[in-house]
């Protein structure tokens, strides 16, 4: 490359060969430097443009790296343990200040409009398939409702029994669904919640509710009949097998606690014992009830390490609460309501109780289980019989047994992206 000339010839008269114009030697001297800053002008920008190329490059590559490390579906319950420090902290002061407005947000509930007029009992959702699904009793063939948002309800065909609870199994990918009807055939299943296949149940006992374990791979469900066989169990939902009882009490809600490795039951008959305990499925043991109340649902929250119970008689003791699912403390119910099922939000940090009797008030709330606040049900004439909560939504959806073109209500719905 040609070096700069410090002292370019600038000064030019006539009887310099080839002036007039500047076209002759003179031009090329005046410009020779520009002609220099040109050339390494061009060699930096060849270079440049060679930068630029790597760069896109590497930020292609990162962008792959990091978008296969990245899920726009939040998983709470095993987060990633690759998230920085500092984005913890911001999700937690996130998840905090949501928090503070909980109560607000369970205070107000919305009519939708549910598929059909069947009486719905049991409500689940799927966070695989993004699905809640609701049973019911009555109906024919029609008796699972389906949707994705818990606003717009499909229903869907299936047997003719009556349906009292359903679950999903994000480990097998299936809903299961358990009735107190039928010959042989009291388990349905689906690995869609929308084509529905009969499983012969262990007996023709009145099943009420359904749970699965994750950490046993296995089902449990639990009867309001029988005699010392008010319990069966299944690993994939098709097979099933008869446990005995702790005690021969109408079954109405069982749950398990992952922390605990417990499964929990409460019951509305019974005499001091009905609640009853199995650490594998199989064998159970009765615990001392609070009070002899009738005990219809319980949840259990991990976030607080407690179980809570409702229950639909008592007088301002309707609610049961036990950190180890053999000690049980009643508690103040926000209202002597029928209470017929409870549900825990982790992200909300709240608990969410619905009732079939009672004026407006037939949802309660409580932050700890013990303090409860009753809230306006969206219609309060209808007797609500289940709620659960979707955290992808942001959202509890609850189903009723009664009510015309109305048996179903919702929160507000958060919307996906309401947390990190």
């Amino acid at each position: 490359m040609a070096s700069f000339n410090q002292t370019p010839a600038t000064n030019f008269n006539r009887s310099t060969p080839n002036d007039g114009n500047l076209l002759g030697s003179e031009y090329a001297r005046l410009y020779e430097n520009d002609a220099i800053l040109k050339a390494e002008i061009d060699t930096l920008s060849a270079g440049l443009q060679t930068l630029e190329t790597n760069v896109s490059n590497l930020n292609s590559t990162l962008t792959a790296a990091i978008a296969a490390k990245v899920s726009d579906v939040p998983n709470w319950a095993a987060p990633s343990t690759s998230v920085a420090p500092s984005q913890k902290a911001t999700n937690n002061r996130i998840r905090r200040f949501v928090q503070m407005f909980s109560g607000w947000f369970v205070d107000t509930w919305i009519t939708r409009t549910s598929a059909a007029d069947n009486g719905w009992y049991g409500v689940c959702w799927s966070p695989q398939l993004k699905l809640f699904v609701a049973v019911s009793q009555g109906g024919t063939t029609n008796r699972v409702m389906t949707s994705p948002d818990g606003i717009t309800w499909t229903i869907r065909t299936t047997p003719n029994q009556t349906f009292n609870s359903v679950c999903w199994s994000p480990e097998l990918n299936l809903f299961v669904a358990v009735a107190q009807s039928g010959t042989g055939n009291r388990v349905m299943i689906s690995a869609d919640g929308i084509a529905w296949a009969s499983q012969t149940s262990a007996a023709d006992n009145s099943w009420t509710s359904v749970c699965w374990s994750p950490q046993l791979n296995l089902f449990v469900a639990i009867s309001y009949s029988g005699s010392g066989n008010r319990v069966m169990t299944s690993p994939n939902g098709t097979a099933w097998t008869i446990r005995t009882s702790a005690a021969d009490n109408n079954w109405r809600s069982v749950c398990w606690s992952p922390q605990l490795n417990l499964f929990v039951a409460v019951a509305d008959s019974g005499s001091g014992n009905r609640v009853m305990t199995s650490t594998d499925g199989i064998t159970w043991v009765t615990r001392t009830s609070a009070a002899d109340n009738s005990w219809f649902g319980v949840c259990w929250s991990p976030e607080l390490n407690l179980f809570v119970a409702v229950a639909q008689s008592g007088t301002g003791n309707r609610v049961m609460t036990s950190a180890d699912g053999i000690t049980w403390v009643t508690r103040t119910s926000a209202a002597d309501n029928g209470w017929y099922a409870v549900c825990w939000s982790p992200e909300l940090g709240i608990f969410v109780a619905v009732a079939g009797t009672g004026g407006a008030n037939r949802v309660m709330t409580s932050l700890d289980g013990i303090t409860w606040t009753y809230r306006n049900a969206a219609v309060a004439a209808n007797v609500w019989s289940n709620v659960c909560w979707s955290p992808e939504l942001g959202t509890f959806v609850a189903v009723s047994s009664t009510g015309t073109g109305n048996q179903v209500m919702t929160t507000g719905m958060l919307g996906k992206g309401y947390y990190p």
